[in-house]
């Protein structure tokens, strides 16, 4: 299968709500998209809460099942409370072609 193609990115406006009632609106930069994720790998980085597996199971199987994608890396963070570990962000990294992090509660 072909090397997943990159898409060209645009320039957005963003809207910043304030409590207080300022809005500030900016462009920025949308960083580059794959053009399909159909054939990709994902790496899904699970932040380690109780209750966040279910979600990123899920979320592994709508990837393949409704978007195509070939296979699914999901490893989760030893804690929520400290950063992921150097080695399995490069480890992901390298060996996907996307990645989703968050935290599901």
């Amino acid at each position: 299968m072909p090397a997943p193609t990159l898409a060209e990115p645009a320039v957005k406006r963003v809207a910043y709500l304030d409590p207080t009632g300022h809005v500030q609106v900016v462009e920025r930069q949308n960083a580059r998209r794959l053009s399909s994720v159909k054939g990709t790998t994902a790496a899904l980085l699970d932040n380690g809460n109780d209750t966040s597996g279910f979600f990123f199971d899920a979320l592994a199987d709508i990837l393949r099942d409704e978007y195509g994608v070939a296979q699914v890396i999901l490893k989760t963070k030893a804690t929520s409370t400290k950063p992921a570990d150097e080695g399995m962000l490069a480890e992901m990294i390298r060996d996907a072609d996307f990645m989703v992090a968050g935290v599901a509660l």
